[in-house]
């Protein structure tokens, strides 16, 4: 083969790998960057006060506490990825016109939090975690409840494991293990075909950049040390995000007593806006039995017609 020959062929090879991978580059930084969603400064009709605090690992973080009545429970939201405190801010909202104090806050990297780097549930255990012991120390008012949803249920199932602080947890769209959603989501994320096998290093090097180890994230090593502190799962019939077999994990792994709601025909993490009257209704009625002692008459639904 003769140098022009050579250079004929290893050009555009070198372009192609060049290529490779500068995109392996970016869907590693694609992983772990999220999308800033602005989370509103002053929500209207909220009664409540902005707060900073910081996470275990000293990130600053942004809450929102909205206070409820007397000698009622606290209920922590954790939004999911890409997100803010907006996210679950329509279900903290309900369960503060019943009565309960309410905190939300911004996860690492997202809304006006401080951070760069998401870990899709790893360090977010320790914001979950902050989160809690910032409103127990502040501002003391009974047991504190957790609702997550996606990777805010994910990392409140693991922050449970580490804190007894967390006395009830509700867990909407968790992920069992963030390998297999990886696993699902890879090809739907790569840009070509033939780039799917290497997929698994771009996760490399989201996980260099962010310092975290994303494959680590399996809340189904750890919702079984819950246990006897009460779980309530929600997830959508139709979720195109969780590998379908994931939820059954969990429900398997996690010890009593444990609840489970399928939302019908709902997709990932919408199931509080497909079915609102009854995702509050469910959720209501948890918190009460468990933290608050009192059990919530399930209100009676019209039969169906044809």
């Amino acid at each position: 083969m003769t140098p022009a020959m050579r250079r004929a062929w290893l050009t555009p090879l070198g372009l192609i790998l060049g290529a490779a991978g500068s995109t392996l580059l970016w869907l590693g930084w694609r992983w772990v960057t999220p999308r800033r969603e602005a989370a509103p400064a002053d929500p209207p009709g909220v009664d409540g006060e902005e707060v900073w605090l910081r996470s275990l690992d000293g990130t600053r973080l942004h809450g929102l506490w909205v206070p409820g009545r007397k000698n009622y429970p606290t209920v922590v939201l954790c939004h999911g990825y890409y997100k803010s405190l907006a996210e679950p801010l329509d279900v903290g909202l309900k369960l503060n016109q019943a009565g309960y104090n309410v905190f939300l806050f911004d996860f690492r990297a997202c809304g006006k939090s401080g951070g760069r780097f998401t870990t899709v549930g790893w360090k977010e255990t320790w914001d979950v975690q902050a989160a809690v012991r910032y409103v127990g120390e502040r501002y003391g008012r009974g047991p504190v409840g957790v609702l997550g949803i996606s990777m805010g249920a994910a990392a409140a199932i693991i922050a449970a494991a580490q804190s007894q602080e967390i006395a009830a947890l509700v867990a909407d769209s968790a992920y069992a293990h963030l390998e297999g959603v990886m696993r699902k989501k890879i090809p739907e994320f790569a840009p070509v075909r033939w780039l799917v096998p290497f997929g698994w290093v771009s996760v490399l090097i989201g996980e260099l950049l962010a310092g975290g180890r994303l494959r680590r994230v399996r809340p189904v090593d750890y919702v079984g040390r819950l246990s006897p502190r009460p779980l309530l799962f929600i997830h959508g019939e139709r979720d195109s995000y969780i590998p379908h077999e994931q939820p059954g994990e969990l429900f398997e792994a996690a010890g009593e007593p444990k609840e489970t709601w399928t939302a019908p025909g709902s997709d990932h993490a919408v199931a509080r806006l497909d079915h609102p009257e009854e995702y509050i209704e469910r959720v209501l009625a948890f918190f009460d039995r468990y933290l608050r002692g009192v059990k919530r008459p399930r209100r009676r639904r019209p039969l169906k017609t044809a």
